[in-house]
């Protein structure tokens, strides 16, 4: 492919330059590669430009002039105009498909599947994109980053086109929203579903984490806006949107909402109010957070005419999110995975859990290494108000010390009732040793992930696995 079918402004005289691939980084690059000098938060790419031509690179799009004799494309943002040529090297292929994206401190992989569920319960192919997988069809393939970066988001959106897909939900993060790697792409429907405290570690503060949010809903970026307001951040969007605007929410005046709730430990039921459309509704999981999670896909069902029978079909189809409230039988007790790894997070998982336990809640959670500190003392905080008895562990402890972050968690908790294992296995066989009949134990944090990363080394290590390892070793 030639430079100038790529979607530059300017090529000067290097129009007609051939290129094999794009890499930005320089494990990819081979041949023939055209290479994105990005400005990341721990290296400057343009470092990285005599190396990358050393091994074959042909071409350099860059924000400065380089000092290798090369052709060099100066651009302003090396970010977006990646994303921009990636869309054209893979043929625009966002142009064959209705992309859905969700944004939200919480429940986006949650409200992806229920979109999925409710678009094929109308006769739609559907294809998804987040923090578990990457489906197009029946083809399951594990996904790195919640949102891909441009090199193989558009890679995906190819095969997607090529599978005859409809529609396209997929989990926008703010990091993927902050650094550009959205842009181009235009969405038949954004929806937000919350914001609460996360990532400040990267985004510093919680003003600049909901400004990455906000960017996916102002210009028109999307045809169509689904926004919670009962969010209070959601409210200020509302306000903002520029585009065809559908609201959801129980506190505030809405589009669409929910009447007569009611919770079990086999999920919940309510009667949903579509545009003055009513179906009763019933969903696997509980919790008045998935009430919400369940509103925000109905909504953005309505934004696209589906007859609300087939939403309600569609989200009472869903039976199962890998790492979200998933719940293990035992004879003594009942277990419930879920990746609530936030504030917020934890306690909704733990308030829906006391909607309906009749004896203990035990949990088990830790925090992750090299994140956002912040959080720590106040998951310690709410785990300690509403559990019975809280074990502090490892999640991904990553480069930093377990006991220091144990210690930090620990500072947020205002009574007695924990424990320090940081063996996240050994807390886990703790926990359910410690157990009894009518008692639930809750493991947070890693939901569906398949290793713990430790020292900088990711280890193979599931939670859920892990408890049917105890149950076959006859430990529960």
């Amino acid at each position: 492919m030639k430079l100038d079918e790529l979607d530059f402004e300017a090529l000067n005289e290097y129009e007609n330059c051939e290129i094999s691939d794009i890499a930005f980084n320089l494990d990819n690059v081979r041949e023939g590669t055209l290479f994105f000098c990005l400005d990341g938060t721990n290296i400057d790419g343009h470092t990285l430009a005599a190396r990358a031509a050393q091994k074959g690179a042909a071409a350099f799009v860059c924000e400065r002039e380089l000092p290798i004799n090369r052709p060099q494309i100066i651009v302003k943002n090396t970010r977006r105009q990646l994303a921009l040529s990636c869309s054209a090297f893979y043929g625009h292929p966002c142009a064959k498909l209705k992309i859905i994206a969700i944004t939200g401190t919480n429940g986006k992989t949650t409200t992806t599947y229920i979109v999925k569920s409710i678009l094929e319960s109308a006769g739609y192919k559907v294809g998804l994109i987040g923090t578990n997988c990457i489906m197009i069809g029946s083809d399951v393939k594990k996904a790195s980053l919640t949102t891909p970066d441009p090199t193989q988001l558009h890679e995906v959106f190819a095969k997607m086109a090529e599978s005859k897909v409809d529609y396209v939900v997929m989990e926008a993060s703010a990091h993927a929203l902050w650094l550009d790697k959205l842009d181009g792409v235009k969405f038949e429907v954004a929806a937000f579903t919350n914001l609460t405290q996360d990532h400040l570690d990267y985004f510093g503060t919680m003003k600049k984490y909901a400004e990455a949010k906000r960017r996916l809903f102002i210009g028109a970026r999307a045809k169509k806006c689904v926004i919670n307001v009962d969010d209070a951040f959601g409210r200020e969007l509302a306000l903002e949107c520029e585009s065809e605007l559908f609201t959801y929410g129980c506190d505030n005046p809405s589009d669409v909402f929910a009447i007569d709730l009611s919770m079990s430990e086999g999920g919940l039921k309510y009667f949903l109010n579509s545009f003055d459309d009513v179906a009763g509704i019933k969903f696997n999981l509980p919790g008045r957070f998935n009430m919400y999670n369940t509103l925000c896909a109905a909504t953005i069902g309505a934004a696209l005419d589906i007859p609300v029978k087939s939403v309600a079909r569609g989200i009472r189809r869903v039976t199962k999110i890998d790492g979200r409230f998933n719940m293990i039988g035992t004879s003594k007790c009942s277990v419930i995975i879920d990746f609530a790894h936030t504030p917020d997070g934890l306690k909704n998982v733990l308030s829906s859990i006391r909607e309906f336990v009749t004896g203990r809640i035990i949990t088990v959670f830790g925090c992750g290494g090299e994140r956002d500190a912040g959080k720590r003392p106040q998951m310690g905080e709410v785990v300690g108000a509403l559990s019975d008895l809280c074990i502090i562990t490892s999640d991904n402890p990553r480069g930093e010390d377990p006991e220091k972050i144990i210690d930090d968690v620990a500072k947020g908790i205002r009574s007695d009732n924990y424990l320090r294992i940081s063996d996240r296995r050994q807390a886990i066989r703790r926990a359910l040793k410690d157990a009894v009949k009518g008692d639930i134990v809750l493991i947070a944090g890693k939901g569906a992930e398949d290793y713990q990363e430790i020292g900088g080394v990711k280890y193979p290590y599931n939670d859920e696995r892990y408890v049917m390892e105890l149950l076959e070793e006859n430990a529960l």
